[in-house]
Formats: structure tokens, sequence, C-alpha cells
């Protein structure tokens, strides 16, 4: 299938960056744009019918934000970039199972080392080469590599089969493709029908399904199978990557809402089904007649159930765009993960928005069986300032280019509409702790997403706890990114007392009843208070904490369990044969504080938690860091969409960031008035002020924040 790109022949940067940037969003479906770098080039071989630049392959390689060119060497037309991807013509080789011989000329003084991807079967689903290192001495060279059961079904970027990938750049001057001719006739087909229900229930659920034959090959999905959204491709076989819940060595799956029907060569199967970590995974064997078919009924069983308990799990950060509200391939994601608020956010940047949501407010959910879809963004987001999330909004808040640095006023429409913002990917990346120092002194910081990636990130998170802050702890898969991903990898809980509510979950959120995870379930109070409550106590008064993490024995068998105090582990149990750890600890309220508890699989390697500080020293830091806001040079290349923005960010930067003095100039103050309120109380007695704000991760961790306030004589 074509896919209307940006096309550029020689001097390929400028017109790249005119197309993108004049033309605004570059229509790929109806429902949105294009938020990976996608260059067509005009570059064609034998069985080779397109050639794109881009900065994703989709198939294990990816490249960088670098422009590529168009050359004549010895004679020959070549391109010179980091990334390509090719579709190979179907008519020659599609939905193939056999060996393949790719021939690579390339220019070696312009070339560094590279390595080819290609669509194949079974396994990741993929496979990647070893890293060729150019042979100097000629103007041109050919090295052939053999690409082992290759597939060819288009399963790459923009339904391509093949990549070739080098950091530094290759200069690529042909390529040829040579089928081994191995591919065995199609063996004779029969039916495969499988029901997916809950156990618990009987009701028709939606699922994350894996079929593979004898060899690890997976029939391509019948239509029946959700066709999803990865950017802008549509697809319906999706990559489990190895840090999400998969019990087999074939990662790559599909998505059915209620029941899967198809026609698969007889066989064979490894079926597997799952449903997120509150479910246990099926594994079975399912054998297709020829002319016959095979029923099937997948009874997923609970592990736990959460919302029994009034815990209801969301992903902070989805990239999935919808046509319409009530969109049941979109919803079916989601709730095969089993995530209960799928946010969907449109990702904004100086210059466009991607992945466009159809309606706000209560417009824009769609909730089915206890399931929700709703509309939120990711905007703004700078190399300079980091990127911010806000959910829960009545209506898109999107700040002109001349003013897109001002991050405040969007926080502050969101609070003005009761919508919830934090910032992303754990404040670590695009320089968000420099956001952060500017806007959490004025209390507009509601979360940090500080589990994403498989990584739990607390650096950034730690010291405004320590400072007073009360900012909850928030996860997101940030699909299609990080991996990729898939909804629900990482997620975070939230408390209800009542039947789910999407106003009320937000509204619980926001007053930190939450816990984040990607495997542990917990639980923890102090003196029989839960997850973000408050609590008054006497200074000296006891404090009786009792915490557990319980562990889907799928997903891993839990390893340790810790309570924190102050970043300092203070008491430690470790897990046994069973899926449940449990601890009690007694602590003395002799000051201010904040409590942590953190539950580790056994396969987990713990965290590195950041060594709580003085607040004066946690105050100059903010300090440097709202300093380096002002003076740090732009890095415009390092935002995510640099294609697009690279002509307006800098210069942008350099005419806005003295419009952020009199807001650093507060924040600034701002913190002088903690730095003295925190001397004032040194010397203080009287009441501690307790309340409890809940984090988990598979490595997994639960915090109670603790805010002391003295009683005055």
């Amino acid at each position: 299938m074509q896919f209307p790109v940006a096309r550029i022949g020689r001097s390929a940067w400028p017109l790249a960056i005119a197309l993108l940037s004049c033309a605004g969003d570059i229509t790929l479906r109806a429902h949105g744009t294009e938020a990976r770098r996608v260059v067509e080039l005009a570059w064609t071989r034998d069985h080779i019918t397109r050639t794109i630049a881009a900065n994703r392959s989709e198939l294990g390689l990816n490249g960088s934000k670098a422009p590529e060119d168009m050359m004549t060497i010895d004679g020959r037309s070549c391109v010179f970039g980091d990334l390509f991807v090719f579709d190979v013509d179907d008519k020659y080789a599609f939905d193939i199972d056999e060996d393949v011989d790719v021939t690579v000329t390339y220019a070696p003084d312009r070339t560094q080392r590279f390595a080819v991807a290609w669509d194949r079967n079974g396994g990741d689903g993929y496979g990647v080469s070893k890293e060729i290192a150019p042979e100097a001495g000629a103007r041109l060279r050919t090295a052939t590599l053999r690409l082992d059961r290759a597939r060819f079904a288009g399963l790459g970027l923009l339904n391509t089969d093949l990549a070739i990938g080098a950091r530094g750049g290759i200069a690529l001057c042909d390529l040829t493709v040579a089928r081994s001719g191995a591919t065995k006739p199609t063996a004779t087909a029969g039916r495969i029908h499988i029901e997916l229900q809950d156990a618990g229930t009987r009701q028709a659920v939606p699922a994350r399904i894996g079929l593979y034959d004898a060899s690890g090959r997976t029939p391509l999905p019948s239509e029946q199978a959700l066709l999803v959204h990865r950017y802008a491709d549509e697809t319906r076989l999706v990559w489990v990557a190895p840090r999400l819940l998969w019990p087999s060595a074939n990662r790559q799956a599909f998505y059915a809402i209620g029941s899967y029907d198809a026609q698969v060569p007889a066989g064979s199967y490894e079926l597997v089904v799952t449903k997120g970590p509150e479910y246990r995974a099926v594994k079975q064997t399912v054998q297709v007649r020829p002319g016959d078919t095979s029923r099937v009924t997948v009874a997923l069983q609970r592990y736990i159930n959460q919302p029994s308990r009034g815990w209801y799990s969301g992903d902070t950060h989805l990239h999935l765009m919808r046509d319409h509200a009530q969109d049941p391939a979109v919803w079916g994601m989601v709730a095969a993960e089993d995530v209960h608020v799928g946010n969907l956010l449109e990702m904004g940047n100086i210059v466009t928005t991607h992945f466009r949501q159809p309606a706000w407010g209560k417009a824009g959910r769609y909730l089915r069986d206890g399931h929700l879809v709703v509309s939120g963004q990711e905007d703004p987001r700078t190399t300079e300032r980091g990127h911010t999330i806000h959910h829960n909004l009545q209506r898109p808040i999107h700040l002109p280019a001349s003013d897109f640095f001002s991050y405040h006023k969007v926080f502050e429409e969101s609070n003005t509409q009761g919508g919830v913002s934090g910032y992303a990917h754990m404040a670590q990346i695009f320089n968000g702790r420099r956001g952060l120092a500017l806007d959490a002194p004025f209390n507009l910081v509601d979360f940090i997403e500080v589990l994403q990636g498989g990584r739990l990130g607390v650096d950034n998170w730690y010291p405004y706890l320590n400072l007073g802050f009360k900012i909850s702890p928030a996860a997101g898969s940030d699909y299609p990114y990080y991996g990729p991903s898939l909804p629900g990898v990482e997620r975070y809980y939230v408390k209800l007392d009542g039947a789910f509510d999407a106003d009320a979950w937000y509204a619980s959120f926001k007053a930190g009843h939450v816990f984040v995870t990607n495997g542990p379930m917990l639980d923890f109070t102090i003196n029989g208070r839960g997850m973000g409550e408050e609590i008054h106590v006497a200074r000296g008064a006891r404090l009786d904490l009792t915490a557990s993490a319980q562990l889907n024995p799928d997903i891993d068998t839990p390893g340790q369990l810790d309570v924190i105090v102050h970043g300092d582990v203070v008491a430690t149990e470790r897990g046994g044969r069973g899926d449940r750890i449990t601890l009690q600890k007694q602590i003395t309220a002799d000051r201010s504080m904040w409590v942590a508890v953190r539950a580790n699989g056994s396969r987990q390697v713990a965290p590195q938690f950041w060594k709580t500080a003085a607040i004066a020293d946690l105050v100059r830091t903010e300090r440097q860091i709202l300093q380096d806001l002002l003076t740090a040079p732009v890095d415009p290349m390092g935002d995510l969409e640099a294609w697009e923005t690279v002509n307006v960010l800098a210069p942008q930067w350099e005419r806005q960031k003295y419009l952020l003095r009199p807001r650093v100039e507060q924040a600034n103050a701002k913190y002088d008035d903690i730095l003295r309120r925190a001397g004032s109380r040194r010397s203080s007695a009287g009441q501690a002020r307790l309340e409890s704000i809940g984090l988990a991760i598979a490595v997994g961790i639960a915090l109670v924040f603790v805010r002391g306030g003295a009683r005055r004589r």
C-alpha cells in the first residue's frame, strides 16, 4: 500500500524542512499525521518499490534526525543517511519463509559500521544482522548478508520489509535482493475459532493473543484481529517487548475483542493469551485439522481483583489517534491490557500537533465495560523545558509559537478546567528538571511520570518531596515509543471508595491516592490510614507501618520489600517461595518526613535512590537549574521532531527566554521562603502532619510522604 510522504532529491534537508514547515500537517490518514521522520526518496532498484529515509524502522533499527542526501559516486546514484527502509515488491516476495541474500553496495569513505534489519518469521518478528565494518581500498565495495527466515509481509514502517542503518551514515549505491526459493507450499487449511472470557463472570473480554506454528511462525491475522495504530501505520501484529508479560519465545501478538476466527494452515499451534498483570497468562497447544474448525474457549482467570479493592489502573501516556470518540479498536487495545483509564495524548511541538483527538471533556470519553479512553495532551514540550502532560481537559490548550515556552499558562488553564497536570519521562530527558524547578514552587505540578521504559526515575522527584511539595507519582507506557511499548506495561492505580467514576478517579489521583507499578500490587498503611490520606499526630508519636507486595507468578516472584525514610532503607523483608511479602515496622514521628516502601521482583535489580540532602543544598540546586534555564545554549536538534522544529525553536527561544526572567525571580523568592521556614522549624516542637502518597513498580515502590508542621506556642 502506498502512503503519501515528503519526497526529496538532491539537497534534501532544506526541501524537507520546507515541506514539513510550510505544509503544516502532512496527512497520511484521515485520523492524523506522521510523528516520525519519513521522507520518500526517488531511489528504486530491482524488486525494491520504495526507499524511505526515516528515524525509525519498526524492525529493531533506529536512526537519528540528521538529514539525508543524494549524490553521485563513481558514476552511481547513491543515497547518504543513517537509516533507510525498503519495500520489497509484493509480486516478488510477500509472506514468505526462507533465507534471502541481500547485497549492499556502498562507498567506504562515506560509510560507518552498518547493519541490516528485516521482517522475519518467529521470535521477535524481526531480525538484525551483526554490524558490518566498511572495507577500505576502493571507491565502492559490496557486502552480502543472508537474512534467515525472511518474511517480507510489510511489518516495518509504513509496510516496509527491510532496513539499513549506520550510526554516522552510509553512502548506499546499490541494493539487490535474491530469494532462495525455499518457502514450502502452504499446508491444507483449517480454521481456528477462539472465544475469550473472564473465568469469573463468563463475559466476553478483549485480550492479547499469540498464535505460533511449530516453527514459531505467526499466520497473518484475519480481519477479526484489531487494526491498531502505530504512529501513522495501521497494523494487526504488534511486538511484545521482553519486559512485558509474555510466556513464549515468540513475541508477535494481536488483539481481539471477545472472539477470534481465522483460516490457518493445518498443524499444531502454540496459543498464548494475556490480559495484563491482574490475570494469569494462558498457554496451551491447539491442533488444527485440514478442512475442520478447532474451537477453543480461553477462560482468563484473575490472579488479583484490584477493582474489588477499590483500585483502578490507568496509563498516563498513550499516543493513539481516533477518528471518532467511540473508536472500538483503540478502546479494545487499551481494554485488552486491562487498563481502566487510557489517557490518549495529542502531542504538540512548537510547529504542529500529532495524534489528534476528535473531542474533549465528556464528549471525548468512551467508557465501555469499565474501561475508559479519554482525550488529553502532551503539550507544551521542548528540549529546553521538558515535556508536560495534561489530563481531564474540557478543551485542548495550545500556546502560539510566540509564547510556547510560557508553560505556566497551560498549567494554570488546566487547573481552571479541572485538569490534572504534570511532567513526563521522569523529568530526566528533554531538560524536564528545568521546567519542574520553575513550575513546582507555584504548586502547579500535580504529578511526575516516575515509571516508564522499565525504569523508575526518582532523582527528579524526591528533591521536591523533600522541599515539601505534594507531587504524586504516575506511570505511563508512552506507546508507541519506548521499545516500542504496549498500553499499561507501566501503570498507576488510583483508589476509589465507590464504583468507578471518571471524575472521582481524576480527583483521587490529584489528591495523591495512587501507586505506580509494572507488576507488584501494593498495600500500604500508616496507623491504619491508606495511601494519600492525611494523618495528624503529636511529635514523638509511634507510627505503625504495614506494607505488602503481591506479584503475579507469571511475571516474577517477589524478591524484596523495603521501607525507606528520607531516602534511607530502614527495614527490609526478603521474599520466600510465595507470591507475597509482608512487612511491619514501627517508626517515631520525631520530625517531618516522607516514607516509601519499595517492592522488587526477584529477577529485578533495585534502582538507586537519590540521597536526601539538606534544604539549603536543595534550594541551591534549584537556583542553579533556574540559572541554567536562562543561560544554557539551545539544542534545536535535541527536539524529538527536530526535522519539523529546527528552524523555529532556536529563534523563538532567544526571543522568549527573557520573558521568563520575572517568573524565575518569583520562583527563587518561593525557594527563599522555603529556606526561611525550614530554618524556623528546626527549633520547633509540637504536632507532626503526615500525608501518605503511594507508589509502586515491578520492581515496585509505594511512597508515604510526611510533611510535618510545628505547633506554635
